[in-house]
């Protein structure tokens, strides 16, 4: 853990309240996208994301900071995720629309109507078979690829094996290939 996080887990310990606040808005976004990308519109991300800092807050004396202070939040924002979904009785589902279009175009540096076209169509094929891929598959996924986590954070994230998160992606990753491929066999 930083520096800056063992000071910050420190004065929330001490019962300062603005260690807190602090604590929310330095990670509020990347915790209201994970959740987001895991729940999809099963639930309310913005409920799950003040659920993931409720909790945070009530097990901050518990946080040993044996990991990074934001992979131990998105270890807790991934499992309220996954709670909410549960709880709701609908499969996660993960939302590409929030991230930039950079991040997921095929197509670079083309500006025509039917390139837009062609990315968007994509863009939504690509995040239909992501919610359609079973959980774990599913979260592993996002974390890493959507996400971006090394395989060691989604590990620690997860409570998993280095190795159980490679043959989780292997085996996403060719499920996502097989829901697409079938899309493409579709009338």
């Amino acid at each position: 853990m930083n520096e800056a996080d063992a000071s910050l887990v420190a004065r929330i310990r001490s019962g300062e309240e603005d260690a807190f606040r602090e604590l929310v808005q330095r990670y509020e976004d990347r915790i209201l996208a994970v959740v987001s990308r895991i729940a999809g519109r099963a639930a309310d991300p913005e409920d799950l994301a003040q659920e993931t800092f409720i909790k945070a807050f009530g097990a901050i004396h518990r946080f040993e900071g044996n990991s990074a202070l934001y992979t131990w939040l998105y270890r807790i924002a991934v499992n309220t995720a996954r709670d909410g979904v549960a709880a709701r009785l609908r499969r996660p589902a993960v939302s590409l629309d929030a991230l930039p279009p950079s991040s997921v175009d095929p197509v670079d540096g083309s500006d025509g109507p039917l390139d837009h076209l062609h990315r968007d169509e994509l863009r939504a094929r690509v995040r239909q078979g992501i919610e359609r891929l079973p959980e774990p598959f599913r979260t592993t996924l996002v974390l890493r690829e959507v996400e971006g986590h090394t395989y060691e954070e989604v590990a620690s994230i997860l409570g998993v094996s280095i190795g159980t998160v490679e043959s989780r992606l292997f085996r996403a990753r060719g499920k996502l290939r097989a829901i697409l491929l079938d899309g493409d066999r579709s009338p």
